[in-house]
């Protein structure tokens, strides 16, 4: 079966009205180097997927990840950032991240994906790298916090992002085929795995393989409003991309973002995340 994450909740340092204000903060104690305080920007369990830098990218700016990294609550969270420390970025010549300006993607009352990333600069204002990240944001008691951070981790600032993504588009665009004819084993055969969905608040699945995914009835039924809905480039690199979907029907349903990732020079999808 499927990994559910336990549902945990913040410590209650801050509480935050708006989504873009917990989405401001998390860059804020990070630049603070307050561990405490970071972990008390998310959502849990709270999770991070990298869809992995280029090939033959310096490790001294994204450090080798696994696909998924799920902190089950706050103490988790603040100890795992405690104990790697800001000593790797300070390395580079980091002294602060710059947050990208965020916009809305999706929205529900109690779910909001947000478009943003950041660039981590020296001490004269000059840029070290840039990412582009889909941010899911949940309200499950009463105050936003960051649920997911799905990270392109190989983008190029001068590129032409429709370009780089057109292979993912595609990829994108044949899942929803699948899932419009009613083809389980296609359909399954475009994600790579382990595969991470955040369906609602305080609820992150992470489906080991196909057969735990055939499992999960809410993304298969979850995809199926967006089969007429135009597909939409939020950001892309060399080895992901962050497509969102528009639903095809008045009703909502099927609103959708996504990572994918190039493994093996196959475009599939990492990890997603469905409004209710």
């Amino acid at each position: 079966m499927p990994r559910p994450t336990s549902c945990g909740r913040r410590n209650p340092i801050a509480t935050y009205q708006t989504p873009e204000s917990a989405y401001w903060a998390f860059f804020e104690r990070f630049n603070a180097q307050d561990a405490d305080g970071w972990a008390g920007v998310m959502s849990y369990p709270h999770v991070r997927v990298s869809a992995g830098p280029a090939a033959g990218s310096s490790d001294r700016f994204f450090n080798p990840r696994t696909a998924a990294r799920v902190y089950s609550d706050h103490d988790d969270y603040a100890g795992t950032a405690e104990s790697m420390g800001w000593e790797r970025f300070i390395a580079t010549g980091w002294v602060r991240t710059r947050g990208l300006e965020p916009v809305r993607v999706h929205e529900s009352e109690h779910m909001v994906l947000l478009a943003g990333g950041w660039t981590r600069l020296r001490a004269d204002d000059s840029p070290i790298v840039s990412n582009r990240v889909l941010y899911t944001l949940t309200r499950p008691d009463g105050s936003w916090g960051i649920q997911a951070r799905f990270g392109v981790d190989s983008y190029d600032p001068g590129s032409d992002q429709e370009a780089v993504a057109r292979a993912a588009v595609r990829s994108a665009a044949t899942r929803a085929s699948a899932r419009r004819d009613g083809d389980v084993e296609n359909w399954l055969n475009l994600f790579h795995y382990p595969l991470t969905a955040v369906l609602a608040p305080g609820s992150v699945v992470v489906a080991e393989g196909p057969d735990q995914l055939r499992a999960q009835e809410r993304i298969w039924t979850g995809e199926a409003g967006f089969d007429k809905g135009a597909i939409r480039v939020i950001a892309a690199g060399s080895t992901g991309a962050i497509l969102s979907r528009q639903p095809g029907t008045d009703s909502g349903a099927g609103r959708q973002a996504a990572l994918l990732a190039r493994r093996d020079g196959d475009w599939k999808t990492l990890a997603v995340t469905l409004l209710p």
